[in-house]
């Protein structure tokens, strides 16, 4: 009797928490994906271009993201405007594995409708830091910045849905590369 009411409590128990994981008319029902930053290849954060020796200047980091919307269950993209069809962009966080550069916080605006994809361009770094790092780093320093991309999965219309976040990685270079456009 008593293994019986133990067995009778652990399928309770487990089909609880069946019921609480399952989806709601709110949950979210799209993933939000980084496919791709600075198109794959690594950036070079020149710290100052001196090209024209009477106007130098600090050049300002900024990189293209291709985001994705691909459905939770990997079913077919729901149709354009219906409710958890798009995600909504809101912002993004850069840091870095060493710590080169603060972490860096900046709002987005747009969509990436569902089964699509959507490009924005982020900036990597405060540009203020890089004439204090001009003196107090010799040649290249390699780092990793790590981005995290947020939206929401919008509900009913323009209403806010459940929160949605992509990861990124890109590899860093940070130097003064001579003054030439290295990233193209």
């Amino acid at each position: 009797m008593k293994t019986l009411r133990l067995l009778a409590l652990a399928a309770l128990a487990t089909a609880t928490l069946f019921a609480l994981g399952g989806c709601t008319d709110q949950s979210t029902r799209a993933i939000l994906t980084v496919q791709s930053v600075n198109d794959g290849k690594a950036y070079f954060s020149d710290l100052i271009n001196q090209a024209d020796s009477l106007n130098p200047f600090i050049p300002v980091d900024v990189v293209p993201i291709t985001l994705g919307n691909i459905q939770n269950d990997g079913g077919a993209p729901l149709a354009a405007g219906t409710p958890f069809s798009d995600i909504t962009l809101t912002g993004y966080t850069v840091t870095y594995d060493n710590g080169i550069y603060s972490p860096v916080t900046g709002g987005l605006s747009g969509h990436v409708a569902s089964g699509g994809t959507a490009g924005v361009q982020i900036i990597l770094s405060n540009s203020s830091e890089k004439a204090a790092l001009l003196s107090s780093i010799s040649g290249t320093v390699t780092t990793t910045a790590r981005i995290t991309v947020r939206g929401f999965v919008q509900a009913n219309g323009a209403n806010n849905g459940d929160p949605v976040v992509g990861y990124g990685a890109l590899t860093v270079q940070v130097g003064n590369f001579g003054d030439s456009n290295v990233n193209k």
